[in-house]
């Protein structure tokens, strides 16, 4: 191994560096659980001694100004070892990329590892976010017997259509000014092959006519279906609720439908998304739904 390649890792078993195309493999097994664009690029710490294995990795590509970046660790590392010169590697590769900042992909909790180590190198909170669970039979019964009151004062003009029938850019403008989810983001859990990405035949746009005046997207993981956009475009609140209810009762009977076909699993949670500030809406309607609201996580930067 040469001096080149064992940077400041801190120990001299320890170098980073990409990958050879051979290794990527190993690599990519560090973040089995995580989803990953296919043009992300990575840094691997290598311990060298007593043979040579990867220990930790950071995948990141650009997104805009900013470098985004999924961290991973082999199981029984110490993370708080290799993370500084992870980082740091990260931060003088996306330099040289021309880009501004680093921003960790996901969200995290406050008493996650990885959010204390990524303060104590500078990082900042840009957003957080508050999530509800609810029990899904609850929310069943509750949007159900709210639909059969006020069913009758949905506008006639309004309809629902599964997001599988449209592109992204459809309902990009609706969402990105309620900061929910950024954009990149949005098209990669739209595509049909994304892996843990939008229920594609549950998630739905809401038209008026032909105007877009609402998006209800949800992701399936195992028994808990996560609600990440919940958004309508009306200024009249009565219009915005009706709105609500009419894609939350869509997404409840298509599931129901699936389930008798015997296309889908049950679900036993839905869970919630809002900014910690905004969308105060989601959580007060979590809460009269019987949820309870979970750790908050937080979206950290750090600028170069």
């Amino acid at each position: 191994m040469t001096n080149a390649q064992m940077s400041n890792a801190g120990t001299p078993d320890l170098a980073i560096r990409e990958p050879a195309p051979a290794e990527i493999e190993r690599v990519l097994h560090l973040f089995s659980n995580v989803r990953l664009p296919p043009d992300a690029r990575l840094l691997a710490t290598v311990r060298s001694r007593p043979i040579e294995r990867f220990i930790a990795a950071v995948a990141w590509w650009p997104e805009g100004a900013a470098a985004r970046f999924q961290i991973a660790c082999r199981l029984g590392v110490d993370r708080a070892a290799v993370t500084g010169s992870l980082i740091d590697k990260l931060a003088e590769s996306a330099r040289r990329s021309g880009l501004a900042s680093i921003q960790c992909a996901s969200l995290l909790a406050g008493d996650d590892e990885w959010f204390g180590l990524l303060r104590k190198r500078g990082f900042e909170c840009l957003h957080s976010e508050r999530t509800f669970e609810v029990a899904y039979q609850g929310a069943w019964n509750r949007v159900m017997r709210l639909h059969q009151k006020h069913g009758p004062q949905i506008p006639a003009g309004w309809r629902t259509e599964p997001i599988r029938n449209h592109p992204p850019e459809t309902a990009l403008d609706l969402i990105a000014a309620h900061r929910l989810m950024p954009p990149a983001e949005i098209r990669d859990h739209w595509r049909v092959n994304s892996q843990s990405g939008f229920d594609l035949n549950l998630s739905c746009i809401l038209f008026d006519g032909q105007r877009i005046c609402g998006a209800f997207l949800a992701r399936r993981m195992g028994e808990v279906y996560y609600v990440d956009v919940r958004v309508m475009r009306e200024t009249n609140p009565r219009l915005r609720s009706l709105g609500n209810l009419f894609m939350m009762h869509q997404m409840f009977v298509a599931h129901h439908d699936a389930q008798r076909a015997g296309a889908d699993a049950p679900i036993r949670w839905l869970r919630f998304r809002s900014g910690a500030a905004e969308h105060r809406e989601t959580a007060s309607l979590a809460l009269r739904m019987g949820g309870r609201e979970l750790a908050q996580a937080h979206l950290l930067g750090k600028t170069l």
